[in-house]
């Protein structure tokens, strides 16, 4: 009498149709689950891997989810909902440099495929280690909700990040900038962003920052920064800054707030709850439309191009220069740790390290 077989046992028979071992077995689900082999001692590995799989607890499943559509899902669910949507759109953009990965299966990835797409990508080593960042991430969700068996990137070194120098101006430069700004032989279109211009330069803010000013944040000789004027998928919006820190109450010289008061006081019909810096129908400026007048700025100053961003570089390593504690720095430019001022601006402090060997004599009393 042949004996019955258990549930769960599985089982491995030859097909002579196909000249295939086919080994089955039921999961915990009551799936069947079929898998054809070559040879016997494949499928019997397979079969016993199994159910040695069952029997711990750490049994997947099979899936036909992709790389692709498990990236897509992971954003949706569990990025998008605690991010800011200029966030999740730079996510989008970094995700779509990973399609030669998205049509494999997720179960299918190996730490191998991913290896070698990073060795064969032409993408800079900071590209990919943006790459990798969000690679781990949704790999290890994966791994957290039983998608996966097994987390490969842990197995996968981050690509090397590449530190790049700062650029910054020169005092001349910004001194050339605010004089050809002032200056009446300079185009009227140009001369009347001098007030948005001489802010940018005197408080290190960021553009969303000071596109986003609005006319209640600016008090006495302060700025209040709570508010970024942000351009996504064409709109522009206000956000609220990304951290804490951001939040954050600016100290002005008497002569930016004079030229803020000019500002407002020709305001022809001033809305007290209004940006600071608008259209002539009121609107805010989009940041890339600003960003072409920087480019016009420069040229009509004769001055070589650098992004509008480099204001608020020059801004800090300035400060820094001057001897401005970094602790004092880093929460003018509202950045959550000091240490990441001091990463992004001290080393290219002018002249920092100039009393260093007197200072060291005098310690040591050489």
């Amino acid at each position: 009498m042949a004996r019955k077989r258990i549930n769960g046992e599985g089982s491995i028979n030859y097909e002579n149709a196909r000249d295939k071992y086919r080994a089955a077995i039921t999961d915990p689900n009551g799936k069947r689950i079929v898998k054809r082999f070559d040879n016997p001692d494949d499928a019997i590995t397979w079969l016993s891997t199994t159910k040695s799989e069952i029997f711990k607890g750490s049994y997947i499943p099979p899936s036909d989810i992709t790389v692709g559509e498990w990236l897509i899902e992971w954003l949706k669910t569990y990025i998008a909902p605690n991010v800011r949507p200029k966030t999740v759109l730079r996510y989008k953009q970094t995700m779509n440099y990973l399609t030669p990965l998205a049509n494999i299966r997720l179960q299918h990835l190996t730490a191998h495929s991913v290896q070698q797409f990073y060795n064969d990508s032409i993408l800079s080593s900071n590209a990919k280690n943006k790459l990798h960042k969000l690679l781990k991430a949704a790999i290890t969700k994966a791994h957290i909700l039983d998608l996966i068996n097994k987390n490969i990137m842990l197995a996968i070194a981050a690509p090397r990040v590449e530190k790049t120098e700062i650029v910054i101006f020169s005092q001349q430069d910004i001194q050339q900038i605010l004089n050809t700004l002032q200056s009446k032989s300079t185009n009227l279109r140009l001369r009347k962003y001098y007030p948005m211009m001489l802010l940018a330069i005197t408080t290190g803010a960021r553009l969303g920052e000071i596109l986003g000013l609005k006319w209640p944040c600016v008090t006495n000789n302060r700025i209040i920064i709570n508010n970024s004027l942000q351009e996504i998928s064409g709109k522009l919006i206000d956000m609220p800054p990304k951290t804490p820190a951001g939040n954050r109450s600016i100290i002005v010289p008497e002569e930016v707030m004079s030229a803020l008061n000019s500002l407002r006081q020709s305001d022809k019909v001033i809305e007290l709850q209004g940006y600071v810096f608008h259209t002539l129908n009121r609107t805010p400026y989009a940041p890339r439309n600003i960003e072409r007048i920087w480019k016009a700025t420069l040229k009509a100053a004769g001055i070589e191009h650098k992004k509008f961003h480099c204001l608020r570089h020059t801004h800090a390593t300035q400060l820094l220069a001057s001897g401005i504690p970094l602790l004092e720095v880093a929460k003018r430019l509202g950045h959550s740790k000091a240490s990441h001022t001091l990463d992004l601006y001290g080393h290219a402090i002018p002249g920092y390290d100039e009393h260093l060997p007197e200072k060291i004599k005098n310690i040591y009393s050489l």
